[in-house]
Formats: C-alpha cells, structure tokens, sequence
C-alpha cells in the first residue's frame, strides 16, 4: 500500500550556512545527530542524482550524560553535542544550526487507532482527497497523555468493512483506515530540545531511531517478506517488526552498557579496560579453536590478570543471551513476530560482537544477518552496524520521493514547541 505525501516545512533551509549565505531546501545537505547512551554522532549528508547518499561530514563525542535513555547530566550531553556538531562542521566546511533528531529507548511506545470517513457512494470512485481526509481523520487521534506524535503508519485500508491494498478507484459509502502511531514522552522531547538549543542546535523534528535504522539496511523485498530490526544500543536494545509497513515496536532494558557492568564486576576491572576487552576480544558462541586462547587485563588493583577466551565469551554470552530470550518472547506475543521470512537483521554497536548472528539463530529459530547501511558513498569505516541508525536518519529524512518516504506536514505559524517537535512521518 502506498501513498506519498511530500512537503518537508521550510524550517531546515536556515539550518546550514556558508560563507555565502543560507542554502536553500533543494540540493541542500541535511543535518542528523544519533544521540546516545554511550556517544553522540552528527552526520551531514546530501543526496545524489542516482539516489545515493553521500556522507560529507561527520562529528563525534563520547557521552555520559545518559543513564539508559535519560538524560541525568544536562551538562554532559550538552557538551556531548556541541563536540560532535563542531566536528562535523570542520570536516564540512558549514556552520550547523539545526538538525533532525533520533529518539528511542524506553520514552517511545506504539498505539493503534481506526478512523472513517463518508464518501460519495457510487456515483463516483475514491480518489486522493478521500484518502487525503481519511489521513487527515486520522491525524486528530488524541495521543496519550504527555506525549508527542512521532509518526503514524498505515496498517489497512478499508472500503465498507472490506479489506482492501489500495482504496483508490474503488466505489462505496465508507472509507476506514487503521494506523500505527509512535509516540515519545513529551518530556523526553523537551529535554532533549533543551539539550540542543544549550548546543545552540535547533531541532527540525525527531524520527524513531529503529524506523529510520530499517531505511538503510532493509530492502524492499524483505520489508514485504516480513523482518524485524533489533538496534543494540548501549543502554537499550529497540525492536521494530515490518510486514509491509511498520508493525511493532518494542524496548528492551538492556544493551551493551551491562555487558559492560558484569564484565567490570566479575572481573574487577575499569570500565575502560572492559570496553579494551570488548573491542579487541569480544565474543560469543566462542570457537572450539579460540577457547584456550589468553587474554590480559589490569584489574583496579593494578594487578595483570588472565583468563581464557572461552571464559570471556561465556560472561559475554550470559547476558546477551538473555536480551535475545526478551526479543524471542515478544516476538512469540505479536502476531507479526511469526512472519518474518526475511528474519532479523541487528544493528547498533553490540551488533559488532563476533558470533552474535549464530547466538541469534540458536535462540531465535530464524535467520540473522548484520545491517550494514546501503546505497552510501562513504569511507569503510561508516559502512559498519553501528553507523546504521545515523545514516538511516540521514535517508529517512531525504528520501521524501521514495516509495518508502513519508511526509511531514506544513505546520501554521501558531503552532506550539509540542506541534513543532511531532513531526509526523509514515512508511506507506
């Protein structure tokens, strides 16, 4: 099913500069900042006549304002994010006063909502202004309580109750339409903008992060073949689930950062030391060739300690066994979580532990592979998982032509902060 609805708001051509002045909306680069748990990204890019994205800057910072996805430093993350958008600007050439925005983790949830609309019977067929105010009746549903809009997906059409892929051309006297919004906590959008306008960034709109990963490692075909995401994040690990359009959404309290705290406790050693263990020896599922292996460390008491790889790896595998048993039991509560033919595919920077994909299918029952970001013209070092968010908030917020584009509407002068930050996207 797929209707386009274009019309970015003219607020992002003040958002870059040149010497020469503002750049104007067409051709012009986009700005995206992945703000999370352990780091923050800026990515500038733009798109190219033959659809690829092109990477022309990117800026980064550690951060340890976060605990999970709350922010419990202002300070710190607003230093996190003027660090990464000033490298960005020194690699592009451009003053960033503005940037798209990724949520996730636990302020994000889902909520379906069926609206009708009456239509001319059979005089004449539906065509787009019917389907036009059956979005438009969906738009008014209220969300809940506190919380901003993030998109909406359609999940069917309707002609009298019937069923339908496609309303268009079709006769009758009702049209209904059942939709899928991601909302986030009006609070978490609140803080995070005052984050960025201490940065000195204004935010253009926010996008789920797992939605806009999907935009650059999912292909068509596995979309309409059913596929889930799993973005391993350092705080947390977000789940989407496609059969078409979006389907399910679903957080998981754990991520990389405890694999970082059993290592630290079990072994009595930094958190830097640990993250030296992970990068250089992190692993699962270890290989019967590897498990005698040594590894090294300092311990905080100064002391240089040993063990085996395959000692390692089982601490390792402990805890992200039991985030995949989390995935495997949401999955087996949706419905959609039994079609997915294409399988999972994992992103984010725990996606990097060696053997993951084999743990998967062990404890999942179907295939994974690693989301490697597509159609990019970039160096090899961001054509790697844990780039794949950033550069999906890229193409999510560019792609406004493509068949998986949505729309953001115009927005009228009046318009609140809360209206402003709920930008409303849609995979049709």
């Amino acid at each position: 099913m797929g209707f386009l609805f274009t019309g970015f708001p003219n607020t992002f051509a003040t958002l870059l500069q040149t010497n020469a002045g503002y750049l104007t909306m067409m051709g012009s680069p986009i700005v995206v900042l992945d703000i999370g748990t352990s780091k923050v990204l800026c990515l500038v890019g733009e798109l190219q006549a033959d659809e690829k994205l092109r990477i022309l800057g990117v800026g980064s910072s550690p951060c340890t304002g976060f605990r999970r996805s709350a922010i419990i430093d202002m300070a710190k993350v607003v230093q996190s994010i003027k660090t990464a958008t000033s490298n960005a600007e020194r690699a592009t050439g451009l003053k960033i006063t503005g940037a798209y925005v990724g949520l996730a983790g636990e302020d994000i949830s889902s909520h379906t909502s069926r609206s009708t609309v009456a239509i001319s019977g059979m005089a004449n067929p539906i065509d787009e202004d019917d389907v036009r105010r059956a979005l438009a009746a969906a738009e008014q549903t209220v969300p809940p309580s506190n919380s901003s809009v993030l998109h909406r997906f359609v999940q069917s059409y309707a002609v009298d109750g019937e069923l339908v892929q496609n309303p268009l051309w079709l006769h009758g006297n009702r049209l209904e339409i059942e939709t899928l919004s991601i909302t986030a906590s009006g609070a978490a959008c609140t803080t995070l903008q005052r984050a960025a306008a201490e940065a000195g960034i204004e935010i253009a709109g926010f996008i789920y992060e797992t939605v806009a990963a999907a935009s650059s490692v999912v292909s068509l075909d596995e979309r309409e073949m059913g596929v889930g995401i799993l973005d391993i994040g350092a705080g947390t690990s977000d789940l989407s689930v496609f059969y078409g359009p979006l389907r399910h959404v679903a957080q998981i309290p754990f991520g990389g950062v405890d694999i970082t705290k059993d290592l630290s406790i079990v072994l009595s050693t930094s958190h830097r030391e640990v993250e030296r263990l992970k990068k250089e020896n992190g692993s699962v599922c270890c290989a019967a060739d590897d498990a005698d292996n040594n590894v090294s460390f300092n311990t905080t008491a100064g002391r240089k300690y040993t063990l085996t790889q395959h000692q390692l790896s089982a601490i390792i595998e402990a805890r992200q066994q039991e985030i995949l048993e989390f995935v495997r039991q949401e999955l087996e509560r949706n419905r959609y979580g039994q079609l997915l033919a294409a399988g999972l595919i994992f992103t984010g920077g725990g996606a990097l532990l060696e053997n993951i994909t084999q743990l998967g299918e062990e404890i999942l029952g179907m295939p994974v592979r690693i989301g490697i970001p597509q159609n990019i013209v970039s160096s090899e070092a961001l054509q790697e998982p844990n780039y794949a968010t950033a550069i999906g908030l890229l193409r999510f917020a560019m792609d406004e032509h493509a068949q998986e584009a949505g729309f953001i509407p115009r927005f009228p002068e009046d318009e609140t902060l809360r209206d402003k930050i709920s930008k409303i996207f849609s995979f049709l």
